[in-house]
């Protein structure tokens, strides 16, 4: 891809962020309206995308991609768990801090940056990655959702607050259960694998909805960065840059050693490069754990987008 066609890939998702973090710095936006922004995005647009993107799949594409699948799970799941094994062993990171840590290199930001930077450049294949990228993802947070809570259950406890009510694991797999973004791309599979389509008229009812995908999530990332001061540090700059290279690297090595052969491998390589996911930044806030290092890696590793998409090109062409 020449340049002239990365720009215009990229323009437009740095636009829109710029104007979401201009109008989260002139407060134009309340906390509840940017949640709102986030909700509309996450749990309506993206999820209809994702549905209609997993039914144009053919059903016999679709029958050839566990090996894919069996990848991004090792690359997001597996990664997760190893990360948060090992920086649990650091004694200033344990506890919450580790599991923040090991989500922001395991997720990516594909669900949000997906659509809007691999539809220009990618074109029929971006849809069917996403959907798949969004899957493993989805299966790695409701994890990281009952670690996190079983944490601060624990810290409760230590500390005579007394435990919430309701255990730990049911809230976070409840609640990964509940996620719009894991059952779409399920339901959109299971049609598929069904032999059934998805007629016209009701694709162009998912179509629309989801259409506001690329701009509302891009531009709700914008406010998250503008509630946040910007640190810059020895933590942040070596976890930005973990985040949109251990996990390439790794899911590189597992498409040699797995012998993957599939159209939506290399876009999916792509998608690994991606910054963090902004769930990273919710679960820090609401934790009280790594805040302003997990925005400004948020930041850091979306300005990298600039030289992870070009540099993921080259290698895999």
């Amino acid at each position: 891809m020449h340049a002239n066609g990365l720009v215009g890939a990229l323009a437009p998702v740095f636009f829109v962020l710029l104007l979401g973090y201009a109008a989260g710095k002139r407060n134009e936006f309340d906390v509840d309206q940017s949640a709102g922004l986030s909700k509309l995005a996450l749990n309506f647009a993206l999820p209809a995308s994702l549905f209609v993107s997993m039914t144009s799949i053919p059903r016999d594409l679709l029958l050839k991609q566990g090996r894919l699948l069996l990848a991004l799970t090792i690359v997001h799941l597996g990664l997760f768990i190893a990360a948060w094994v090992l920086l649990n062993l650091v004694k200033p990171l344990r506890g919450t801090a580790s599991l923040i840590y090991a989500l922001a290199l395991s997720t990516s930001a594909t669900p949000v940056f997906g659509f809007a930077v691999l539809q220009p450049i990618l074109g029929a294949t971006a849809g069917p990655t996403v959907g798949l990228v969004a899957l493993t993802i989805n299966l790695t947070v409701p994890l990281a959702v009952v670690l996190l809570a079983m944490d601060e259950a624990t810290k409760q406890s230590t500390s005579g607050a007394g435990a919430s009510n309701g255990s730990p694991v049911l809230t976070g797999l409840g609640a990964g259960l509940k996620s719009p973004l894991l059952w779409a791309p399920i339901l959109g599979i299971m049609l598929t694998l069904s032999g059934h389509h998805l007629p016209m008229q009701v694709a162009a009812c998912f179509d629309l909805i989801g259409s506001a995908t690329s701009g509302v999530a891009v531009f709700a990332v914008g406010l998250v960065l503008a509630a946040h001061p910007i640190l810059i540090s020895k933590a942040v700059i070596f976890g930005s840059l973990a985040r949109v290279s251990i996990q390439s690297a790794l899911f590189l090595v597992l498409l040699r050693v797995l012998h993957v052969v599939s159209p939506f491998a290399n876009d999916a390589l792509l998608c690994c490069s991606f910054p963090l996911s902004n769930v990273v930044v919710l679960f820090a806030a609401r934790y009280k754990a790594a805040e302003a290092e997990s925005a400004s890696m948020l930041l850091f590793s979306t300005v990298l987008l600039v030289v992870t998409v070009p540099a993921m090109l080259w290698i895999t062409h």
